[in-house]
């Protein structure tokens, strides 16, 4: 068992209907990335990542994704998303944003202790 990746416009990558990505739009990327190459094989929009074999992207239901990417699978994720106006988010659906974001994420990253000024302006907001 792994996890997933998705490139979406949505909000929650499994509503990525609501706001697709669509096929044709897949189709087109793939046909002028010289990178990817369709393997029809494993389904019609099934993508491997030349020079990258086990690196996989498919398109289904408005949504690309890929199961467990390693960082440089994800960084071309990202710069797909940009192409097609999009955002990488994970099963969960945070929001991954810059190439350091797999590996250190920044909605991981705890906020730091509040400052004196912020507890006082805390304090008399309350």
């Amino acid at each position: 068992m792994g996890w997933e990746m998705h490139i979406t416009r949505a909000e929650c990558w499994s509503e990525s209907e609501t706001q697709p990505i669509g096929s044709e739009e897949w189709v087109q990327l793939v046909n002028h990335d010289e990178e990817l190459a369709f393997d029809r094989r494993n389904g019609e929009f099934y993508a491997l990542w030349k020079g990258q074999e086990t690196c996989w992207l498919e398109w289904n239901d408005g949504a690309i994704t890929a199961k467990s990417p390693a960082e440089p699978l994800y960084c071309k994720m990202l710069e797909i998303a940009a192409v097609l106006k999009a955002q990488v988010r994970d099963d969960d659906d945070r929001l991954y944003l810059l190439p350091g974001d797999l590996l250190n994420p920044s909605w991981a990253i705890p906020e730091g202790k509040p400052s004196l000024m912020q507890k006082i302006t805390g304090f008399f907001k309350k």
